[in-house]
């Protein structure tokens, strides 16, 4: 089945030049969304996988919340997606569309799988975790694909891409299903749905995300500092920061 998956995206989305185009030049920094990324039983799927799964992780910090289920092994629907985004063949096309052309996938999934807001929840704007710690690789690229359907833009739960001072969104997408929308770590790429969602109780911002490496011996101008995901800003230094956990 998941080489169906595959073979859709590529028939799909077959203009790797263009989509490289609209790939780098989409600001702040490398970004792009592609609609009916998978077919849409696969995504209708997905999407009932979600409403009878037992959430694994509850992620808070600096005010966002979220439900994650990262080991998606035993979830029928999702492991064939997961095996579809890390194949040679998808990787191939991948690399065409981003210029990065030895991006590593992660069989354990670090921070990627099923994820899950309800109302009342935001993902503040933060820039991501640059190091698995597991695999001793770079991270490059992300995926993120929504399932969604009918989701209305009074709701908020947009996916927001601002400016390297956190000044400006410059380009937003909805999480409608089957969205899929890819885009490039950078330090200072700040990203997320940081307004409360306001849709009605009982629906879901759900998505599923798949994160991509690169090795320290690449030729890319890295991130070297190992750190986890920053969700806090100096405005006087215009750097991200972390903050410890508790004991």
């Amino acid at each position: 089945m998941y080489m169906e998956l595959v073979d859709h995206i590529i028939k799909k989305f077959g203009n790797t030049s263009q989509w490289n185009i609209d790939y780098v030049k989409t600001p702040p920094y490398p970004n792009v969304g592609m609609d009916s990324f998978l077919p849409s039983e696969t995504i209708k799927a997905m999407k009932e996988e979600c409403e009878n799964l037992t959430w694994t992780r509850e992620f808070t910090r600096n005010g966002s919340h979220m439900f994650e289920r990262q080991d998606v092994d035993n979830c029928p629907v999702a492991s064939e997606v997961k095996n579809a985004l890390s194949s040679k063949k998808f990787l191939v096309w991948l690399g065409e569309v981003t210029g990065h052309h030895d991006l590593i996938p992660d069989p354990h999934m670090v921070g990627a799988g099923y994820m899950r807001c309800t109302r009342g929840d935001s993902l503040k704007l933060h820039s991501d975790f640059n190091f698995n710690n597991t695999l001793n690789l770079y991270r490059m690229i992300s995926i993120n694909i929504y399932l969604n359907e009918g989701w209305q833009p009074e709701w908020n739960g947009d996916l927001q891409f601002w400016d390297f001072e956190r000044k400006k969104c410059m380009t937003r997408y909805y999480p409608d299903a089957g969205r899929a929308v890819i885009f490039r770590h950078h330090k200072f790429g700040f990203h997320g749905h940081p307004e409360p969602l306001e849709c009605p109780t009982g629906t879901y911002r759900d998505g599923f995300r798949m994160f991509y490496y690169v090795s320290e011996m690449s030729n890319y101008k890295l991130d070297k500092q190992p750190h986890r995901s920053l969700y806090w800003y100096d405005d006087k230094s215009n750097q991200p920061y972390d903050v410890p956990e508790k004991d």
